[in-house]
């Protein structure tokens, strides 16, 4: 009898343990008044000067507020590039831009925050959020190869040689085409600087736990110094962009 007794009052104080670990279990993430807490997500963007891709890690604060991690890398051309080719002297050459003195790819890392202002019923539809992030980007500038047309002892003859681009010695005259993208990168120069981000998400799908949405908004980047890009136009230490982006990630809870 007392061993009876002893597995009824066993079984009460297992009982609401065990029915809470059946709850987490049956729980997908849909459940009214259910958050997933943290989640992440990596994105593919494109610019109004280039493209990039980047990963994002949040936090939820409450069910309508949430702070992130964002990190970007980014290509940034200067509005005036044209891609040509010396097709006066040579069919095969490759294609280059004129002017072009420096690649110049930025890195941002930074915090943010967000809040959504439209959120999606649990059978689906678009949740809209507004954010801003803000943090330190720092851009690495990549000088210019191009095969250049050295003469030879004949006068119908040329050869190749990889050059630096110099403004000063190199025209349309010389310039064969473009050079290997690798070369130059131990000489590249790093410029410090800031920026901010601010924008709008469109998330879709029904399923909570997975993570879709696509991003719009505006990046600034300022820097201690201008950055040289083309050798005929006036340098900039700012930079403004518009930007779209696809993101994919998942929501969950440790």
């Amino acid at each position: 009898m007392k061993l009876y007794a002893a597995l009824f009052i066993l079984s009460i104080c297992l009982f609401p343990v065990i029915s809470l670990n059946a709850q987490t279990i049956g729980q997908t993430g849909n459940e009214t008044g259910f958050i997933l807490k943290k989640e992440y997500s990596v994105h593919f963007l494109a610019h109004s000067e280039g493209l990039g891709l980047g990963f994002r890690w949040g936090q939820r604060n409450t069910v309508n507020s949430g702070r992130f991690i964002d990190f970007d890398i980014v290509n940034m051309k200067h509005p005036k590039e044209i891609k040509m080719s010396n097709v006066y002297m040579f069919d095969e050459a490759r294609k280059f831009v004129y002017g072009k003195q420096y690649y110049v790819f930025m890195s941002r890392i930074g915090l943010g925050s967000l809040r959504v202002m439209n959120e999606k019923p649990y059978w689906g539809g678009i949740d809209v959020r507004r954010f801003y992030s803000f943090g330190a980007s720092i851009a690495l500038a990549k000088p210019t190869y191009l095969y250049i047309l050295d003469n030879t002892a004949y006068s119908y003859y040329y050869d190749l040689v990889l050059q630096r681009y110099n403004p000063e010695e190199h025209n349309l005259s010389n310039i064969y085409g473009r050079g290997p993208f690798l070369e130059g990168f131990s000489k590249s120069r790093i410029y410090p600087g800031a920026y901010f981000k601010t924008g709008f998400s469109f998330e879709y799908g029904p399923e909570k736990s997975l993570l879709r949405y696509i991003e719009t908004g505006v990046v600034v980047d300022v820097y201690a110094s201008k950055i040289p890009i083309m050798a005929f136009n006036k340098n900039r230490n700012y930079f403004i962009s518009f930007y779209i982006s696809a993101n994919f990630g998942k929501r969950y809870n440790m």
